[in-house]
């Protein structure tokens, strides 16, 4: 025979069993929707660090066919003038410019490569602009084997041709610095540029200066999304100067 306290138990397990069972049931449920959200939210930033990477891909291998034509002219002019040997110089330099350009498919590269190509770059452009050109190089020691984004030396100097050089009959002095502070790495680009164009742009605003430099700003705010970084460019005197700051790694 049950007894009152076997029957009083029997009773509060019939009413609470329910309440377990659906406090339980509500849990799983919860935490069954949390990892759902959890899997979706890992899903989609995947998905973005994917276009991410594509993004910045396509940036890197984007190349201004502006460059492409002056250098195809320049080897027509030589070969018409008979100018083997120089002929054949920028010949081997031009596919060792266009080698590492379509060969580089890394987000980052070290700064004695990068300096190695805008090397190539300029061999070819001292076919052009012969006892014009002067090129100063400053690279800090500890800095050839940091990292940055490829191309972007190049791309600065490329643009200080196009925006500078080919524009002034006058001296062309391209200077490049690469040193450190602290934890960050800075790029130093200058060129000559003739005082009348500074008059002209007074009021001129960097980002009017060609695409190679929206590009670079465009790979950096990719790379460093939550890190300090920037591209500048500013008129001193008769000079342009661009200057990049991001952070150091090796």
């Amino acid at each position: 025979m049950m007894t009152l306290e076997s029957f009083s138990l029997y009773v509060l397990i019939c009413v609470l069993a329910p309440l377990v069972g659906a406090f339980t049931l509500s849990f799983v449920m919860v935490f069954e929707r949390h990892i759902d959200n959890l899997q979706k939210e890992a899903s989609k930033l995947a998905l973005e660090k994917e276009l991410q990477h594509a993004n910045y891909d396509q940036l890197n291998q984007q190349i201004q066919p502006h460059f492409f034509f002056n250098t195809l002219n320049t080897m027509l002019s030589l070969a018409r003038l008979d100018r083997k040997e120089e002929l054949i110089k920028g010949l081997e330099v031009m596919a060792k410019f266009f080698k590492f350009k379509y060969i580089t498919h890394s987000s980052l590269i070290k700064v004695k490569d990068e300096i190695a190509y805008v090397n190539n770059y300029l061999e070819i452009q001292r076919l052009r602009f012969g006892e014009r050109l002067e090129v100063i190089q400053k690279i800090e020691a500890l800095c050839e084997d940091a990292l940055l984004p490829p191309f972007m030396i190049q791309t600065i100097v490329e643009n200080a041709f196009k925006h500078g050089f080919e524009k002034n009959v006058g001296p062309a002095r391209l200077k490049i610095y690469v040193y450190h502070s602290n934890d960050f790495m800075y790029i130093e680009v200058w060129n000559t540029y003739h005082i009348e164009q500074l008059i002209e742009k007074k009021d001129y605003s960097p980002e009017e200066e060609g695409y190679g430099i929206r590009n670079i700003q465009k790979r950096l705010d990719l790379l460093f999304p939550e890190q300090v970084h920037y591209l500048h460019m500013t008129y001193i005197e008769n000079e342009t100067l661009v200057k990049v700051k991001f952070p150091l790694s090796k």
